[in-house]
């Protein structure tokens, strides 16, 4: 581990960042409810929701590296948890 001047960094690979398998039953049911739509609606109903998942999901991971930094004097590299570009 890297010391730096606020703390020590650890990347995320460091942790256990696996999905569960109940995590990839979810993806795989979400996958094949999108491959078999054919209503726009519903593919929009869809992608609204993953995005809001997204979303909530980002949130929780910036509360808990801020945690482990604030608690642990550990420091995770901010562009790991940065969302991704959305390429149009």
């Amino acid at each position: 581990m890297e010391e730096l001047g606020s703390g020590t960094y650890v990347p995320l690979s460091k942790f256990d960042i696996e999905p569960t398998l109940n995590d990839k039953f979810w993806e795989e049911k979400v996958k094949r409810s999108i491959q078999d739509s054919t209503s726009v609606k519903e593919l929009r109903e869809i992608a609204t929701l993953l995005v809001t998942i997204a979303t909530q999901r980002q949130g929780v991971i910036r509360g808990l590296v801020k945690d482990i930094h604030v608690f642990n004097n550990v420091v995770v590299d901010d562009a790991a948890v940065t969302n991704p570009e959305v390429k149009s």
